[in-house]
């Protein structure tokens, strides 16, 4: 019995009579590409019925979507704002899949040919951020759309097709969700970034090399989208950032990557950055404004 079938029987005997919103747990999601993790799956009630076409939206750090986080003590509040949203009609059903980081989260959630595309001096940086390996984050996407959405697709009642398929992370969570709509822009139509770095190294300290390094990495990014198939309308894109401590060191990086994006036709209609002035680098901050990114998401 194949791993989708043992899901599929444990889904539908897990499933109660009377249907209401439930969270499956997809235990470690075995892989070619990567090494196997936990998956979580919310489901509201409205797409627990034969004839739902629900969107889905794959999401980061599943392990502090649902659950209070080791990092903040917190989590997102998906579980709680995503219902509220459906009732008060500002988004569509929609389901949740939270995909567990692992050790090898750095690696996996480091845009590679974005790397690929750096100066050697910065791309040895990067690979000193990542304990001195390479970005692995191709072989997570092709995990992620070659094995995990599949079984998604054939578990649940989804809809097809990249109107009703999204991405979203923060942190380095963010930077794979941007980077997976612009490898994959025929599956995922739009993505959100919360407390998008950019800068994929430490930061430096001397404001002049800050700046030099926010040029080097807008480059980088500019120089990537130019090698995408995104088209701005028909992909949109989210990425805002706080203005406390750690996301405060990631506006220079900010204002230049974003520059470079306008220059290659993203305007504010299809790629946005709000600023959330005293939010810091928290899970506690992300639950405060998750319900932004989600109405972004899924109406188009």
């Amino acid at each position: 019995m194949t791993y989708l079938h043992l899901a599929l029987a444990s889904l539908l005997l897990a499933t109660p009579a009377a249907a209401e919103a439930r969270l499956d747990h997809l235990t470690q999601v075995p892989s070619q590409y990567v090494i196997p993790r936990d998956v979580v799956v919310f489901v509201p009630d409205q797409c627990q019925v034969e004839t739902a076409h629900c969107k889905v939206i794959y999401m980061m750090d599943g392990q502090n979507l649902f659950s209070p986080s080791q990092y903040s003590g917190a989590d997102w509040g998906v579980a709680e704002v995503l219902p509220k949203l459906i009732a008060e009609g500002k988004a569509p059903p929609a389901i949740i899949v939270g995909i567990d980081n692992v050790p090898e989260r750095t690696r996996e959630y480091m845009p590679q040919r974005v790397y690929d595309l750096m100066p050697a001096a910065y791309q040895a940086r990067i690979r000193a951020f990542e304990d001195g390996k390479v970005p692995n984050a191709d072989n997570f996407l092709k995990f992620l759309v070659s094995e995990l959405k599949p079984l998604i697709d054939q578990t649940y009642h989804t809809a097809s097709g990249p109107e009703n398929t999204s991405i979203m992370g923060s942190s380095m969570g963010g930077h794979i969700a941007l980077y997976a709509q612009g490898e994959y822009p025929q599956v995922f139509g739009a993505s959100a970034s919360l407390s998008m770095p950019w800068l994929m190294a430490d930061p430096a300290k001397d404001p002049a090399a800050i700046q030099a390094d926010a040029e080097t990495v807008a480059a980088g990014w500019q120089a990537w989208l130019k090698t995408t198939q995104m088209i701005p309308g028909r992909n949109r894109i989210y990425s805002d950032q706080g203005t406390v401590g750690l996301d405060g060191l990631f506006t220079p990086y900010e204002e230049k990557a974003v520059a470079a994006f306008r220059t290659n036709g993203w305007t504010e209609a299809d790629f946005r950055v709000p600023i959330y002035p005293g939010a810091e680098h928290s899970e506690k901050d992300w639950r405060k404004r998750v319900d932004v990114p989600l109405i972004f998401l899924l109406n188009p």
